[in-house]
């Protein structure tokens, strides 16, 4: 082999094991071996489920450049031997034929078809297998006509053959572990699934939510992406940039695993305890009763007690159940805490307990506010559980994103108080999208749904009170009205 070729067979080499994005290797695989041979088409298959599936094919005469699984076009290849690239793979082998119509081995009803349709004259034809290290077979490459520096078409030199073989073993090999990392992000990329399902299944009226936000992310980046190319936007992601993103989106609540079912799925201020207080009512008025029939307090008294004590059962079962508490609402609940019975024993026994006062008398929503720290803690624990995951160089970020997704540009957000620059790009675009899925989901003990325009509206306010991102919420806006299906959906979905 020449000095000059073995040199091209090198920065093929490194050409191919640089680069990152599957189509293009395939691309470039497909132009290196037309190149070297001064080709003028080149087709390549690849192997799987027992047969040769189109990947991509190039012509240079008639500007033909066609990517993909195209079975419409290129129906898949059987492994029959008289085709020649099934017997190259069959057996592993290259072939060098001068002239595809004379020869007798293979048939090439295939090619001649199409040159009869297009007026294309198929005549020198080289192909031969991509066989990885693990010698297992890859795919095959078909290249047709080999140009001589006048463009006329001659056979394939005995040289190109070790070359190929060469460059298809490299070929194989680049092709090959590009597939296994893909294979191995999709195996985490599906175990984040099922952990966040899992998550989310421990919260009935959240069930939806990590997808809806990875939905909702996923839109507005390739929304972003297609702006930026029309030159409408000055922000853009690379694929990377896009997984780490949509990675984070997934796994932005993992936290919450750890928070308290009691407190994560709590439905009204006393919850559970509405019961122990209905009790102890009931149990306060026997009492009463009791110190009646043994002349410790007058008829009048006792009557006047019950009566208290059952409009107190009613007015607590309002109360707790509330969207907003008024002030005479706290006031009443105040004053309920503060009454005790004593017992002949000097005994005393709280209409309400502390708990109990400080649940109903949350003004808004359901929950105490150490019941809220301990809900707003789920951040912390996301960052706990994802710094001891090994990301790599491959996901950097995702810790700092999924736990600033909470923070607001004017400080007021948690667990950190961050402001403006401080909070990433992608941080804010978790915020708006995990506010308006939170907002539009459905019924939640805390709020009730509402509607799209609705959502949006209260996202723009934000937006001008400074607490998340305006051009976000501008954007996301946009691509959210360019959604074909919105959420919630039942089943995951990628592209």
């Amino acid at each position: 082999m020449e000095q000059t070729q073995a040199d091209k067979i090198l920065e093929i080499g490194i050409l191919l094991a640089a680069e990152r994005n599957y189509d293009e290797l395939l691309s470039k695989i497909v132009e290196c071996a037309m190149e070297l041979t001064q080709s003028d088409g080149g087709t390549l298959y690849l192997y799987e489920e027992d047969q040769l599936k189109f990947c991509i094919t190039k012509t240079l005469s008639r500007h033909v450049n066609r990517k993909g699984m195209s079975g419409e076009q290129y129906p898949p290849v059987a492994m029959d031997e008289r085709n020649v690239c099934a017997y190259s793979a069959i057996h592993r082998k290259l072939l060098n034929i001068d002239d595809v119509y004379s020869c007798e081995e293979f048939n090439f009803s295939g090619p001649r078809e199409y040159d009869k349709l297009t007026g294309y004259h198929t005549k020198s034809m080289l192909v031969f297998p991509l066989v990885n290290h693990e010698e297992k077979l890859v795919g095959v490459v078909q290249l047709i006509n080999a140009q001589n520096e006048a463009k006329e078409v001659v056979p394939y030199k005995k040289k190109y053959e070790k070359i190929l073989e060469s460059l298809g073993s490299q070929a194989a090999v680049a092709v090959s572990n590009m597939k296994y990392v893909q294979e191995m992000e999709q195996l985490m990329f599906t175990i984040t699934q099922v952990f966040t399902d899992a998550i989310d299944t421990r919260i009935p009226y959240n069930y939806y939510h990590s997808r809806n936000v990875y939905l909702y992310a996923r839109e507005l980046v390739d929304y972003i992406n297609r702006q930026h190319e029309q030159g409408l936007c000055d922000r853009s992601f690379t694929a990377e940039e896009r997984d780490e993103l949509l990675m984070a989106a997934l796994m932005h609540d993992i936290g919450k695993m750890v928070i308290p079912n009691e407190v994560i799925n709590k439905t009204t201020r006393l919850d559970k305890r509405q019961d122990l207080v209905e009790e102890r009512f009931e149990h306060l008025a026997a009492l009463y009763y009791i110190d009646y029939l043994k002349g410790r307090i007058a008829g009048e008294e006792w009557e006047k007690t019950g009566e208290y004590l059952a409009q107190a059962r009613v007015r607590t079962e309002e109360i707790n159940v509330k969207p907003h508490l008024s002030d005479e609402d706290v006031a009443y609940i105040t004053d309920l805490a503060s009454r005790v019975y004593t017992d002949a024993d000097g005994r005393q026994i709280r209409y309400l307990t502390p708990e109990e006062e400080e649940c109903l008398t949350v003004r808004r929503g359901n929950l105490t506010q150490g019941e809220r720290d301990i809900i707003c803690s789920h951040v912390t624990y996301t960052e706990t559980y994802l710094r001891k995951m090994n990301f790599g160089k491959r996901y950097p970020h995702i810790i700092q994103w999924t736990g600033a997704h909470h923070e607001y540009l004017d400080g007021s957000g948690y667990p950190r108080g961050l402001k403006g620059d401080e909070i990433p790009f992608e941080a804010r675009i978790l915020t708006v999208v995990d506010m308006f899925e939170a907002l539009t989901s459905a019924d939640r003990p805390y709020k009730k749904s509402i509607q799209d325009d609705k959502a949006f509206a209260m996202l723009a306010d934000m937006a001008a009170e400074g607490k998340i991102d305006k051009r976000i919420q501008e954007l996301f806006q946009a691509a959210y009205g360019e959604m074909d299906e919105k959420p919630p959906l039942s089943q995951w979905h990628d592209s």
